[in-house]
């Protein structure tokens, strides 16, 4: 089993070199998602490499519109002496790479691919260009181990990365604030947290292809690399964009210098299944009585806003208590009350709407109930 990274300078370059890398991954920022690389810098970086006697791989999987797809088709032309694989996720890059490009390709089915019957569907329309594989990181061992038996191609796997978890192409950070517009190569960084949950320090990146947000945690399968190499995982991605190649070095200690929490994701267990029992929160059960309604909105310091459902309704000066989906309880009385129109009212009946004031540490789906 080899490894295979991505490099963004010389440097990095060297010390792929040094761990006896005979590939690397290079992303020209107008083909890429999380590229950096200029024109300039791609061919020169690739140049390098080539001196260096690694295989170059040009990584193209952003997300296109029609013109941004003609464009690229055109530009990518231009680097046709300076790579020698193409690696696409797109499937109108791919069919266009098909037709156009007399390149290996590796086609990257992490998203949508998760069953044998695609994979070989793939593996058969790309036919002998089918340089590579890439699966799915949510494919279980015992999953993996099936496909690898029976996928006839050479197949790679994230060792070690970042778990993306959202992607759009729309500008969600750079909308905040209407003052910031994003420059050709710049990128915005931020923290997301839930409103509805205690998680928290999500990472998020806004650059010119749309914004990003990655797991706490990332993904590392390093522990089981023998086992993998049994099963006939032929490539291990080791992706460190996100910390610095440096760690490369030593993989067998990674997991005590590292700066992130690790996990492994599904490949030990399938876990799609866990949330159930969260879904049926025994605090959230119960709903007979004075079972006054439950939070569906919490505007921070304005209001609470409470879906009705006693059948007397609700008015001002009622002594109410809310249970978290936790288990904590509050203890508060209404002072005042006000109608989804924001006008307050004394009154509001069954199945209606109801703004009542905010309660610090309440979330969504808290219930609520006459005391």
């Amino acid at each position: 089993m080899k490894y295979v990274s991505f490099a963004s300078s010389i440097h990095d370059l060297g010390l792929l070199k040094e761990q006896n890398h005979d590939e690397v991954i290079l992303s020209h920022r107008d083909f890429s998602r999380l590229g950096k690389l200029d024109d300039e810098g791609f061919i020169s970086l690739s140049r390098e490499a080539k001196k260096l006697g690694m295989r170059v791989v040009f990584e193209w999987d952003i997300l296109m519109t029609e013109n941004v797809f003609t464009l690229l088709a055109s530009k990518i032309k231009t680097f046709d002496l300076h790579y020698d694989v193409l690696r696409v996720q797109d499937p109108g890059a791919l069919e266009w790479s098909l037709h156009n490009t007399n390149k290996p390709l590796q086609f990257v089915a992490e998203n949508a691919n998760r069953n044998l019957e695609a994979l070989k569907g793939w593996c058969d329309y790309i036919g002998s260009r089918l340089d590579r594989l890439v699966l799915s990181i949510e494919l279980s061992k015992n999953t993996l181990s099936e496909f690898l038996t029976k996928l006839e191609v050479p197949c790679e796997l994230l060792g070690l990365g970042r778990i993306l978890l959202f992607y759009t192409p729309r500008n969600l950070l750079s909308a905040l604030n209407e003052e910031e517009k994003l420059s050709y190569n710049q990128e915005l960084f931020a923290l997301g947290e839930s409103e509805e949950s205690p998680h928290k320090g999500f990472p998020i990146i806004e650059n010119k292809h749309g914004t990003f947000m990655f797991h706490i945690k990332e993904f590392c399968l390093l522990e089981f690399r023998e086992e993998l190499k049994n099963m006939g995982l032929s490539h291990m991605r080791i992706d460190l964009r996100s910390e610095g190649l440096q760690f490369i070095k030593d993989l067998d200690n990674l997991k005590e210098v590292y700066p992130q929490d690790l996990m492994k994701g599904f490949f030990l267990v399938n876990k799609t299944d866990v949330l159930f029992p969260k879904l049926k929160n025994s605090r959230l059960q119960k709903r007979e009585g004075n079972y006054l309604g439950e939070i569906i909105e919490v505007d921070k310091s304005n209001h609470l806003a409470l879906l009705v459902k006693h059948p007397q309704g609700i008015r001002p000066g009622m002594d109410i208590k809310i249970i978290h989906p936790k288990g904590e309880e509050f203890f508060v009385k209404i002072h005042w009350l006000k109608n989804s129109s924001l006008n307050e009212v004394d009154h509001i009946e069954q199945n209606q709407l109801a703004l009542i004031p905010y309660v610090g540490g309440v979330w969504v789906k808290s219930h609520l109930f006459i005391e």
